[in-house]
């Protein structure tokens, strides 16, 4: 059975589908901490399976050398990250609906010091293992 998610921004001027997600978990990394303001929780999806349903046009993408991130340009809300291999990091946050548990931690020996991690999903320091 194929599942989709539904996410929307903080405005509520950009909203899209992800169809199914192959993983949901947590990235603990400095650059999404000053990304989010915290540890980034996303839906691993094929980007195949994701597209905007509305305000396309108002995403906005910031390049770094690392994952190219996407962000609703009128509120700022976090959409996604494109992390290669033609998978996109989908912002857990914004979809209500979400009912998939955490799989993983990565980039564990980055976190906040005050963070906790309180499930038992594997963390890995950095990155799993190929």
């Amino acid at each position: 059975m194929t599942e989709t998610l539904k996410g929307v921004c903080l405005c509520g001027q950009v909203e899209y589908e992800a169809t199914d997600p192959e993983a949901m978990g947590f990235c603990h990394c400095t650059r999404c901490q000053r990304w989010t303001g915290s540890s980034l929780a996303g839906v691993v999806v094929d980007k195949r399976n994701f597209r905007f349903t509305k305000g396309g046009d108002l995403v906005q993408r910031y390049e770094s050398e690392f994952a190219p991130r996407h962000f609703c340009r009128n509120c700022g809300s976090s959409l996604y990250d494109d992390i290669g291999g033609g998978k996109y990091f989908v912002a857990a946050g914004l979809m209500r609906e979400l009912q998939l548990e955490p799989s993983f931690h990565l980039q564990v020996a980055y976190k906040a010091g005050w963070e906790t991690i309180g499930d038992a999903a594997p963390q890995f320091a950095e990155n799993p293992p190929a």
